[in-house]
């Protein structure tokens, strides 16, 4: 389960906070969230300060978000880098 809170910081920023689980049904309605505010040309930074657990899938989304969006507050058990084999 996710919970996303907005923070409209003025008419070009906005924080978003989430909390829960990044797994592959929370997915959708994060993407879906950043999307409705990068088509508004919007600077999203992303807080992910309340992150319990990541999945592999979660992982692989938030690098594909990496170039459009910034990430804060990463939790310690989750690396968003590729990690060597």
């Amino acid at each position: 389960m996710i919970h996303i809170k907005e923070n409209l910081l003025d008419k070009k920023n906005i924080i978003i906070e989430v909390d829960g689980v990044l797994d592959h049904g929370a997915i959708p309605v994060l993407k879906s969230v950043c999307e409705r505010h990068l088509d508004r040309d919007m600077k999203i930074l992303l807080n992910l300060a309340g992150i319990v657990h990541i999945t592999r899938e979660g992982r692989t989304f938030l690098r594909g978000l990496r170039e459009k969006i910034s990430l804060s507050n990463l939790p310690e058990f989750m690396t968003v880098e590729n990690q060597p084999h």
